[in-house]
């Protein structure tokens, strides 16, 4: 296990976890083996994985804090990317033993509080924590979390009643306080007493004690793990707030947070804080280029300009700081991170060579689907979708280094390969460039009209170049446009309406905001519109107007009927007011039994949509106002027509 372990400190963290797996396989019962494997799988967010090994640790050793910690990570992580209740159930049912042996850690009571919320079970965690207190009644982490957990269930059932409550828990945070302040500094308080002032002035928005009694919580002997979790927030909404400053010693700023993040012990969290000192890396480049600086977003998205490099030259000592910082992004394989890494360092022309090599070692590992590429959310057709997009990402990044190589005739096969075979607004605007930059502009305007027909509005100013080089009025543009739209618009049909789920939906019984119930049985025979959102999530709210022109649109339609569902965690107090407020006419039913799990819902909003069989067949997750009303059309008429063949209303 030595070799693993260097394995890690070098940064090597697929191979460490490979030799891991292979010493708890030749050791079976040597529980650091499991332990650290576990450790490496969480990493890579594999999270069915990572559960099996900690409950193989905690079989030999069961009383392990962090082992328990991980544990029940683990179990609500594959909960929510397995979109299986039974890691969530599991998880509820071992809690009162976590409790037992690792009562002051508090991820625990975060992930169990999340589990329980989801699945609708916040009163069977309640009768866990009672429990658990009865035996510890001066357990100041558990008591915290019990306040946490009693202004839960206040926000559920509306009311007067969490304000009460929250005025209550003040009111003992302030004795608490009194008895410890900081007249009395020099005497040792118990870390688990600071936690609770710490964590629960934090829950109370009461700022500036929270720091302060953070600060002696981080000072106290045997701290532990009780102020990683808080530190760690603090630091990244301090992260934040610094990279927005125009304070000139900003980056300086944000630079010595990212060091101090990186101090964790959590390997999840120095992996997320690697990210971001690239991007504070990345954002001091920018400030210290003349002129007008490119935004962040130019830098680290697709492109649209046609030179290659499209940025300046750098200060050699600035672009060896932005290269090191994408690197390291690399080396710790944070997933979502690595492309727009190198497109960074590709944008200003450093180390092209470099780039191509890591993009091809990218590409191979998406093609291995290895751990460490990918958002574990996916799953089925989604996630076969989202690794031929990052393929295709890659294989961009490798042509225009080639480009930047000088190896153009190269660079020009792959990218015709990738806008025949992968017909999208990237890969046929990526060929448009290189069509407009080896002089073969009439050429790179269809590959441009085409990008724009598929939605890359953003390849105008480059389609008008084209257009121009051609010696072609910028009307020509308009006129292919008008051919090719239709035939795109065809093109995309297809493709979308061709791939089904076809998954049966579970059957539900709900009740909605004014206490009517809900069953998907009674339901059949129509097409039901089933979206996912919460209060807290910004597209789901900006998504609400455009859903209300469509239920105008569909007012007098009795074959379709939408519904909307609002997650655990969704406050009925909050919702009762979003409607009151904003007029909306649609029904909304309260998940408080775990249906986003049994829907597999990841992410919000997300639309389902049912055929008259009750059968799910199309799935939206997100939202954008670009073709939204056409597109839930054309979803609705492609079931409609499968029955009765009319059109849409």
């Amino acid at each position: 296990m030595s070799d693993a372990a260097a394995d890690v400190d070098a940064i090597r963290f697929e191979r460490a976890m490979a030799r891991y797996d292979s010493a708890r396989t030749a050791s079976p019962d040597v529980a650091e083996a499991h332990r650290q494997y576990a450790t490496l799988a969480s990493y890579f967010m594999l999270f069915a994985e990572t559960a099996a090994a900690w409950e193989r640790a905690l079989e030999l050793e069961p009383e392990h804090p962090a082992a328990w910690d991980g544990y029940l990570f683990a179990l609500r992580g594959a909960g929510i990317f397995e979109t299986d209740r039974r890691y969530s159930e599991k998880l509820l049912e071992v809690l009162p033993e976590a409790l037992r042996s690792a009562s002051r850690r508090p991820d625990i009571y975060d992930n169990a509080q999340g589990a329980a919320e989801a699945l609708g079970s916040l009163e069977a965690y309640r009768g866990s924590l009672t429990e658990r207190h009865a035996a510890s009644p001066d357990d100041e982490v558990l008591r915290h979390h019990i306040g946490r957990l009693r202004i839960a269930l206040a926000d559920l059932e509306g009311g007067d009643r969490s304000q009460a409550l929250k005025d209550s828990i003040e009111t003992g945070l302030d004795e608490l306080a009194s008895r410890h302040t900081q007249d009395q500094e020099d005497a040792e308080v118990d870390a688990s007493i600071l936690y609770r002032l710490a964590a629960g002035y934090d829950m109370l928005d009461r700022e500036a004690e929270a720091e302060l009694w953070l600060e002696r919580l981080e000072s106290a002997p045997e701290r532990g793990v009780l102020a990683d979790g808080l530190r760690y927030w603090r630091l990244a909404i301090e992260f934040q707030n610094q990279l927005r400053s125009s304070d000139d010693a900003a980056p300086e700023a944000v630079l010595q947070l990212v060091e101090r993040g990186m101090k964790t012990p959590n390997l999840g969290v120095r992996g997320a804080w690697v990210a971001q000192r690239n991007e504070a890396v990345l954002r001091r480049t920018l400030a210290s280029v003349p002129g007008e600086p490119p935004t962040f977003g130019t830098v680290t998205r697709m492109v649209t300009v046609a030179g290659e490099p499209p940025g300046p030259a750098l200060d050699p000592a600035v672009g060896e700081q932005l290269f090191d910082a994408a690197m390291d992004v690399i080396a710790w394989q944070q997933a979502g991170e690595q492309l727009p890494a190198l497109r960074s360092l590709l944008y200003f022309g450093i180390e092209p060579q470099a780039v191509l090599e890591e993009a091809v070692r990218i590409e191979e590992a998406l093609r291995e689907d290895r751990p460490g590429y990918l958002f574990p959310g996916f799953q089925g057709d989604e996630r076969e979708t989202a690794r031929q997009l990052a393929i295709d990402r890659a294989r961009i990044l490798q042509a225009r280094a080639l480009t930047q190589l000088g190896e153009i005739e190269a660079a020009g096969q792959l990218l015709e390969e990738l806008a025949s075979q992968s017909r999208r607004t990237a890969t046929l605007g990526e060929y448009g460039r290189h069509l407009l930059r080896t002089d073969r502009p009439e050429e790179a305007l269809t590959a441009f009209v085409e990008a724009m027909a598929f939605g890359g509005s953003g390849f105008r100013p480059l389609a008008e170049e084209a257009a121009a080089a051609a010696g072609l009025s910028p009307e020509t543009i308009e006129e292919q446009l008008a051919v090719r739209r239709p035939v795109v618009e065809e093109e995309r049909e297809r493709r979308e309406l061709g791939s089904r789920l076809e998954r049966e939906a579970p059957e539900f019984a709900i009740q909605d905001q004014n206490g009517v119930e809900w069953r998907l049985g009674d339901l059949a025979g129509k097409i039901v519109v089933l979206k996912f959102w919460a209060t807290w999530c910004g597209p789901c709210l900006a998504e609400f107007p455009h859903f209300v022109e469509l239920l105008e649109k569909y007012e007098d339609d009795a074959e379709v009927v939408f519904l909307t569902v609002a997650t655990a965690g969704s406050p009925r107090d909050e919702v009762a007011r979003m409607i009151e407020e904003n007029g909306y006419p649609f029904p909304v039913l309260f998940d408080e039994q775990g249906l986003a799990l049994d829907f597999e819902i990841l992410g919000y909003p997300t639309t389902l949509y049912l055929d008259q069989g009750g059968t799910i067949q199309f799935k939206r997750q997100g939202f954008s106002p670009s073709g939204y009303e056409s597109g839930v059309v054309r979803r609705i008429d492609a079931l409609r027509g499968e029955v009765s063949g009319s059109s849409s209303p």
